[in-house]
């Protein structure tokens, strides 16, 4: 638009068209009455506002439609005639006006205020024929003039319509950007509570362990020390490229860990996601092993991996997360890991099946060890309990129990065909 702004071309258009209304209403003015033409005017004024079709500035409305339609109150009651050069015209122009500010009225205020607006509005466009009707020469009966009261009345509901549909179609944009805005809360919450956490609970375990050592074995200490450091660097990282992926911004720098300073334009891996998916199983274990007091023994079949739906995927590398995320919570005596991925059928499907196990000492109920019973190992709302909801609505099953040899076992069975609400071509695509 040449650098003009989006407002500057409304309030251009406004005072071209009210420029315009003005110079045909004082040629009007020698032939017509003019208080009819000054009700008009003042009606077209109201309806072209520019501040009326905006949210921002919807409490213009309920002073400009009642000076509006005190305007054209007075024009009804005190025009004595006669109906001579034109007035039809202008009250014709003046009732359409009304019609379109009965839409705004409607739409935009709070709901009281609307109601309000609406009923004077209609109130005022119903009494409009009367001007014309009991002023002509002779008089129109009394039927005549209730059957254009009617027709008039008719219209008004009709702009009533039109702005009650918009209104609705205002809440449903809004409950739906709501809805988007809380959906992406709660994935930055699931992503949060699976990944950071995941290497913020390996600092911690490694600060309780130093916290242990520092009298028995200060040596030690310092090789955890490094190993904290490595752990917290891991952490930032992850909130990084958490915070990354939502924002989407893609000269977004690394303020942390060993890319810090990095961006994302410079060509580098700096804020390129880790793989959330089982892409990167070997690079999460590795990372376990470094940062945890656990061994981890992975055992993965042939082919178990190769064209997984994206979907499944992802979901299984976060049980993977959640489960060794709770063996550094709940169980800091496991001194090995076995996760076990392969094919398996099930109900008559191909699907994936993952198991975790810990060799921690038997949990039994939690009552008499002190260690964490079942309820507390399932988690929370983000933790298991979140991921068997989403595993049961792709048709698969989760499950986490102590192992009849001692531990802990967390196993998953997901199924390799869309199924379930949510399934689309592209979340199904086979990852990598």
């Amino acid at each position: 638009m040449g650098g003009l702004s989006k407002n500057s071309v409304y309030w251009g258009g406004y005072g071209v068209v009210m420029a315009t209304a003005l110079v045909a209403g004082c040629l009007a003015m020698a032939s017509t009455t003019p208080l009819l033409v000054v009700a008009a005017l003042a009606a077209v004024a109201a309806a072209m506002f520019p501040a009326l079709w905006s949210p921002r500035t919807a409490h213009w409305i309920p002073a400009i439609v009642l000076a509006t339609c005190a305007v054209s109150q007075v024009a009804t009651f005190v025009f004595q005639g006669p109906v001579v050069g034109g007035a039809e015209t202008w009250w014709l122009v003046e009732s359409v006006a009304l019609m379109v500010l009965v839409v705004p009225a409607v739409r935009r205020p709070r709901g009281r205020t609307a109601l309000g607006l609406a009923v004077l509005l209609t109130a005022t466009i119903t009494e409009l024929p009367l001007r014309m009707v009991l002023r002509v020469d002779p008089p129109a009966t009394f039927a005549q003039a209730v059957k254009l009261c009617l027709a008039w009345l008719l219209l008004a509901a009709a702009a009533n319509g039109i702005g009650c549909y918009l209104r609705v179609l205002d809440a449903r944009g809004s409950a739906a950007l709501a809805a988007e805005r809380r959906a992406h809360r709660l994935e930055l919450a699931r992503d949060l509570h699976d990944f950071a956490a995941h290497d913020v609970t390996g600092v911690v375990v490694l600060a309780q362990a130093a916290q242990v050592l520092v009298d028995q074995d200060p040596k030690r200490v310092g090789e955890l020390l490094t190993r904290i450091e490595e752990a917290g660097r891991q952490a930032l990282s992850s909130l990084d490229r958490t915070v990354h992926v939502f924002t989407g911004d893609d000269a977004a720098t690394v303020r942390h860990g060993p890319h810090a300073g990095e961006t994302a334009d410079a060509g580098g891996d700096a804020l390129r996601p880790r793989p959330r998916d089982l892409g990167g199983l070997k690079a999460l274990t590795d990372r376990f092993a470094r940062t945890g007091g656990a061994a981890v023994r992975l055992d993965l079949a042939d082919g178990a991996l190769a064209d997984l739906p994206r979907r499944v995927s992802e979901l299984a590398y976060r049980v993977v997360v959640e489960a060794l995320t709770n063996v550094r919570r709940h169980a800091p005596g496991a001194s090995e890991v076995c996760i076990a991925v392969s094919r398996a059928p099930y109900g008559g499907m191909d699907t994936l099946s993952i198991t975790v196990i810990d060799d921690a000492p038997d949990v039994g109920s939690g009552e008499d060890s002190g260690e964490p019973g079942e309820s507390e190992r399932l988690g929370g709302g983000t933790g298991l309990a979140d991921l068997q909801r989403r595993a049961e609505d792709m048709g698969g099953e989760l499950a986490a129990h102590p192992h009849p040899s001692g531990g802990w076992q967390v196993s998953v069975l997901l199924p390799l065909v869309a199924s379930g609400p949510g399934s689309g071509d592209e979340q199904d695509r086979p990852n990598g």
